[in-house]
């Protein structure tokens, strides 16, 4: 099996904010509990199972990082670490990487680089210079 680096974007459902906001928690941890968040794995699979160790990853950080026994189980009315849990309140998306810039970067011939036009950014032009005297 061919495991490859993806990016997973979690997004938590609408559903899952109201129910936060009817308990009485922490309004710093019920932010966090909110957040969109953007994890890396390079584990990723042609099939879904990598999904379903990503939803297990993000139950047990929240578990392990954030929340006690009592509180996940006022949270989740649950014990246990599913991920059938995970579905009922977040949403994923997996997105596999098709290319690198830097491998691009290494790619563009300076001909090409030469018709980038200076930015007036320091770091840019930098780079642009860069890129125009390749060899």
């Amino acid at each position: 099996m061919i495991l490859l680096p993806a990016l997973y974007v979690i997004t938590p459902m609408d559903a899952f904010k109201t129910k936060l906001s009817k308990l009485d928690l922490d309004s710093e941890l019920a932010e966090i509990l909110c957040e969109t968040v953007v994890l890396s794995y390079n584990r990723a699979s042609t099939t879904e199972e990598d999904i379903i160790e990503v939803k297990l990853l993000f139950l047990m950080n929240l578990r392990f990082e954030y929340l006690s026994d009592k509180l996940y189980k006022k949270i989740f009315d649950e014990d246990l670490i599913k991920w059938e849990l995970f579905d009922k309140w977040w949403n994923i998306n997996r997105y596999l990487e098709d290319e690198s810039f830097l491998d691009i970067e290494e790619r563009i011939d300076p001909l090409i680089a030469s018709l980038l036009v200076e930015t007036g950014n320091p770091r840019i032009d930098s780079w642009i210079k860069k890129m125009q005297n390749k060899i």
